[in-house]
């Protein structure tokens, strides 16, 4: 009796010693906004709408860390998105290819899904991750690349963003990130398989897509103090022509100005025979309890051969009240302007080539 007494004990101990050194903790934001947008032009269409992740993408996340001694830690991290207009989730994709597309509105761990290691030697990160050349287009834009109207135009526009599997996250990730004490000097590194059979050729090709969907980047930085600036770049194998993106993003915080932060990024990308490059520039202004924030971003496509180059300008104005540390309102306006062709609109309407969207939102984010 003594002994089983004894061993509950030690049991229990040592269950205490485990519960201290790990934790697991549920985080997520849920936002919602009302939108109109409207396009100019023949046969462009306007639209009211309730959408989410106006302000902030709503998500649902479980993450953890637990401590292994010697400065040792592993850890997990598993985040899906979430359309709480409607309820649903958002789709992943499994190989980086446009034949992985899966799961369109069922519930994924399509924004992050990895498990890690981690030490002096810095942080190895396994899964579906982002991609080191999408942290500049998120970091040095005032409103991220949010699902608002206000969001990234060179994202949006860009035949690395919402075109490309690997525009954002890449999945089937081996991801390296340097410790935190270099100095002020952070890095990050991915590569990430397509995971095709070596033997398989595309029909009518002699290129073989045993590549397709590979993704290779680098991300490298500087922090000091007010200061930061971020150079990516980075290539997606596709077995109908390479993807590749470069962007460099920098940040001043003026804190003799309230904390006003200027921002901007350069963007340069190239799909098989296709170019683009954009810029933008913004700044975000703390004004009591809230925040002012505004952005102008001109993104123009080069098209192979002598011919206009469509172009795309948008300028977003907005301000974020926050009513606690958790929660906040917030409303922005936006304007898109086309030329050369460009047929770009605000989310939710149509607008004619060479004409320009407007749009209004207004919402609130709440963060647990």
């Amino acid at each position: 009796m003594k002994k089983s007494l004894v061993a509950a004990a030690a049991c229990a101990a040592a269950a205490g010693a485990w519960a201290q050194s790990s934790s697991v903790q549920v985080f997520g934001v849920v936002d919602a906004a009302v939108a109109y947008t409207t396009g100019s032009g023949y046969g462009s269409a306007s639209k009211w709408q309730l959408t989410n992740s106006g302000n902030t993408f709503s998500r649902l996340g479980f993450r953890g860390t637990e401590d292994l001694g010697g400065g040792l830690a592993a850890g997990f991290w598993l985040e899906a998105g979430l359309q709480n207009d409607n309820g649903t989730g958002f789709n992943t994709n499994t190989n980086n290819q446009a034949s992985g597309a899966a799961g369109p509105g069922l519930l994924s761990f399509n924004r992050r899904s990895t498990v890690s290691f981690s030490g002096g030697f810095g942080e190895l990160r396994l899964g579906r991750d982002y991609t080191p050349t999408f942290w500049n287009t998120a970091l040095y834009d005032p409103f991220g690349t949010g699902g608002g109207i206000g969001a990234n135009q060179l994202y949006f526009s860009g035949l690395g963003g919402l075109t490309a599997p690997t525009g954002t996250r890449a999945s089937n990730s081996i991801g390296y990130f340097l410790p935190p004490n270099l100095g002020g000097f952070y890095g990050q590194a991915m590569y990430a398989m397509g995971e095709n059979d070596s033997r398989s050729v595309l029909p009518g090709t002699l290129r073989s897509n045993r590549d397709d969907g590979d993704y290779a980047g680098i991300r490298v930085g500087y922090l000091n103090g007010p200061f930061n600036v971020t150079l990516a770049t980075g290539k997606t194998r596709f077995a109908t022509g390479d993807l590749r993106v470069s962007n460099i993003g920098a940040s001043y915080v003026f804190e003799q100005w309230m904390g006003f932060k200027l921002m901007g990024e350069l963007y340069r990308e190239s799909l098989g025979a296709v170019d683009g490059k954009g810029a933008l520039l913004g700044f975000i202004l703390p004004v009591g309890v809230g925040e002012i924030k505004a952005s102008y971003a001109r993104y123009k496509r080069e098209p192979a051969g002598n011919v206009p180059e469509p172009t795309t300008s948008k300028l977003a104005l907005g301000y974020v009240y926050n009513l606690s540390k958790r929660t906040a309102l917030y409303g922005t306006l936006a304007y898109l302007r086309n030329r050369n062709g460009a047929a770009q609109a605000l989310a939710g309407s149509i607008t004619a080539p060479n004409h320009a969207s407007r749009g209004t939102e207004f919402g609130m984010r709440h963060a647990f």
